[in-house]
């Protein structure tokens, strides 16, 4: 292991803060010691020995430590460098990054990661949506989840989100997956694909209503008005 990626675990740990992890523990964040995101972000800006490195330099560092390190933060801390760059992440920087999604276990460093890919996909869809597709299909629930989640992530009409068919299309084979997690990404797409695509999206709700689990049905429909909820509601239960 790189002596940087001791560097920053030994840096890290001096904030633990017991609380906090108890908190993270309730919250199925694991191999964590405690410490909340602002003061990570705080941490990070005060920068480590190696932070003045050429970028090519930290991005092997940060790597490494993603790949190595066993504690969340720290992994968190290699996902925040990636994700501060997400203006000016490339094809050398995938070379990186579509390897990190190995070693996602939990939610927190998933949700960052689909918002690094998102950004990438819409500059670089070439690149971005092969493998996305190819998550899609595989049996990782993690890579499932973000095959989706990074499809749009969070909706903005100054964003250039795939086309509704290419999201509709990826979400509807993880509609009877059971991991809790995967079931909460098609949630979460679907919502914001309503955002994108309010037509098309309503009519694969109503196409498979019954197909959505409790948890994506809830989150998918965040944002309907009420009386189209509740039609979704009782055509859900066939009344």
């Amino acid at each position: 292991m790189h002596p940087s990626v001791l560097e920053v675990e030994r840096e890290l740990k001096k904030l633990a803060d017991p609380s906090f992890q108890a908190s993270n523990d309730k919250f199925h964040i694991p191999r964590s010691v405690g410490i909340s995101s602002l003061r990570l972000k705080s941490r990070l800006k005060q920068g480590f020995s190696f932070s003045k490195r050429p970028e090519s330099e930290q991005w092997k560092i940060w790597n490494d430590l993603l790949r190595n390190s066993r504690l969340h933060e720290a992994q968190m801390a290699a996902l925040r460098f990636a994700e501060d760059r997400v203006a000016t992440n490339g094809k050398r920087e995938w070379n990186y990054l579509r390897g990190w999604a190995d070693f996602v276990d939990n939610w927190a460093h998933s949700d960052v990661l689909s918002k690094i890919y998102s950004c990438l996909l819409e500059h670089h869809p070439e690149l971005i949506l092969p493998q996305l597709k190819k998550w899609n299909a595989s049996k990782n629930p993690w890579k499932q989840r973000a095959s989706v989640v990074s499809l749009i992530y969070y909706a903005s009409p100054k964003r250039n989100a795939p086309n509704a068919a290419t999201v509709l299309e990826m979400v509807k084979p993880l509609l009877p997956a059971q991991d809790p997690f995967v079931q909460k990404g098609v949630g979460w797409t679907l919502r914001e694909a309503y955002n994108l695509y309010p037509k098309e999206t309503l009519a694969f709700l109503e196409r498979h209503i019954r197909d959505l689990s409790a948890i994506a049905f809830s989150s998918s429909t965040e944002k309907l008005d009420a009386l189209t909820k509740e039609a979704l509601k009782k055509r859900r239960v066939g009344t």
